[in-house]
């Protein structure tokens, strides 16, 4: 494996590592409450989710039926199955779930009393879809430079996503919200060449990046107060739409800034370490995505509250240590027995006779 797509693999694992910490720490309150803490995550931490999955998808068009086939039984598989599956888990049982389940929406979830945060898996799936209808359409037209045309069109899906108008039970398969997210997953694409040669910077100028990348989300976040809005971008609810692109841009510089510096102080420091158990976790982001909120509300904020009354940004801390750690567990097991709740359809050799 040559040493770029080592950086390439490894820096984006450690990403969506600390990303998913982040959401668990967000998700630490519940739905209900808005510390500010939470009010910073929410800023920027989904479109981060979804800008990281760019980095991750190679631009090439789908030249056939069977290649379209092949493409959305894979995405079928890797996000659908596990998100019925889930959702069915969740839920208390009953048949008039079941077409609130296939509309999709993060509204006609909480109806259901599953996992809301499912929303993620269908409004992923939709935008893989538009993602790749893009790539299909700059290739006919013979774009010489793909990513470059492809960041450029994250503009008007940023546009069509804030522009649609808002319903009551959301959009089926979250299709308005899936444009913001295309617009994100875009730009990863788009980037994702300049972001690798910005890594092989030396190490105070990642240090700087990381450091302004901070001081701006701050700016955007913490220092405006009471006048930080939540943004659910599961709901559509982007408040300020310039702000919401704000952050949602100095907290992804801010989070691959860190993520350069922990790579390159793994190889380069005076006391060089092995990031295999970061890009583990970052492996395995969507079993911990799927697993970690209902252990984290139902039993260990709970049992924590029973001995500790402590301030709410410490409970919800040693909260996110202990759900994490134990959702990563409960990944792993079912990854080794039952890897198809998670989307993992491995091909088993056979026996022979």
């Amino acid at each position: 494996m040559s040493d770029k797509k080592k950086v390439r693999i490894e820096l984006i694992d450690i990403a969506k590592a600390i990303t998913i910490i982040l959401v668990i720490l967000g998700h630490t309150t519940g739905n209900l409450e808005t510390p500010m803490y939470r009010r910073m995550l929410y800023a920027f931490h989904m479109p981060l989710f979804f800008f990281l999955a760019g980095m991750s998808i190679k631009a090439k068009e789908l030249k056939s039926f069977s290649e379209w086939m092949s493409f959305i039984e894979k995405n079928l598989l890797a996000l659908i199955v596990p998100y019925l599956i889930f959702a069915f888990i969740y839920a208390p049982f009953s048949f008039e779930n079941v077409p609130k389940f296939l509309y999709g929406s993060w509204q006609m979830l909480g109806k259901t009393g599953t996992l809301t945060s499912l929303w993620y898996l269908t409004c992923f799936f939709v935008a893989r879809i538009y993602c790749q209808a893009l790539m299909n359409f700059l290739s006919i037209a013979k774009c010489k430079n793909m990513n470059l045309w492809l960041g450029i069109l994250a503009v008007p899906m940023f546009a069509i996503g804030f522009m649609l108008p808002k319903i009551e039970i959301g959009y089926p398969w979250c299709l308005n919200v899936s444009f913001v997210a295309t617009g994100f997953i875009l730009l990863g694409i788009a980037l994702r060449q300049q972001i690798l040669i910005l890594a092989q910077s030396t190490g105070w100028i990642l240090f700087i990046i990381t450091v302004v990348s901070g001081v701006m989300l701050a700016f955007g976040t913490i220092l405006r107060g009471d006048a930080l809005e939540l943004s659910l971008m599961c709901g559509a609810d982007y408040g300020n739409v310039f702000w919401f692109m704000y952050n949602s841009i100095s907290g992804t510089v801010l989070i691959l800034g860190i993520s350069m510096l922990i790579f390159r102080v793994s190889r380069e420091g005076a006391r060089p370490f092995s990031t295999a158990a970061i890009t583990y976790v970052g492996q395995h982001t969507l079993g911990i995505f799927l697993l970690h909120k209902n252990i984290q509300l139902d039993l260990i904020i709970p049992w924590i509250r029973t001995w500790l009354e402590g301030p709410q940004l410490l409970v919800a801390c040693i909260a996110t240590c202990i759900s994490f750690a134990a959702a990563l567990l409960l990944c792993a097991i079912i990854e080794k027995f039952v890897p198809q709740l998670l989307g993992q359809f491995p091909i088993y050799p056979q026996k022979e006779a």
